[in-house]
């Protein structure tokens, strides 16, 4: 039921909201698939894993990509070596300037994170993560950072 009358010469047409636009997340993880809390559709974000790769591999499906990432998620232990995992994140740098990239501590190598150490990545997490720290974490990225598009990395 109306309160008030509606007068069609006085109406304002309002667009609807529009869709929030999913962040693009590739994650480089030994895991046999995605949980359940990072491939839920309307989060925010869409993520694809990739696991098991070689280095020269992955380069070359990054380099297919049709649509640029937003977000990338490495584990310092998934080429081999956190130093391996670094020369990857330099080139994908090098391909994304404004890729936002979440580093996960290698559980082979004590102490700092090289990825963090080497200034690459934009957060850190503990060696082998549940989905709800990652989960967290890509939505801290949100809260922190705008999208790409405005500021760029100096290297």
């Amino acid at each position: 039921m109306l309160l008030y009358n509606f007068e069609m010469e006085t109406a304002i047409p309002v667009a609807g909201q529009a869709p929030r636009e999913e962040r693009r997340v590739l994650a480089f993880l030994d895991w046999d698939h995605l949980p359940y809390e990072l491939s839920r559709p309307g989060q925010g974000f869409r993520m694809w894993l990739l696991r098991g790769e070689d280095s020269d591999r992955a380069m070359g499906l990054l380099r297919k990509c049709q649509a640029p990432l937003d977000v990338l998620i490495v584990d310092e232990d998934f080429f081999g070596f956190p130093e391996d995992a670094a020369d990857i994140c330099l080139q994908i740098r090098r391909m994304y300037p404004d890729i936002r990239i979440v580093g996960i501590k290698s559980e082979m190598v004590e102490g700092d994170s090289v990825l963090m150490s080497l200034g690459l990545c934009d957060r850190t997490l503990p060696a082998a993560p549940d989905a709800g720290a990652i989960a967290g974490t890509l939505m801290a990225l949100d809260a922190s950072r705008p999208h790409a598009g405005g500021a760029t990395r100096q290297m």
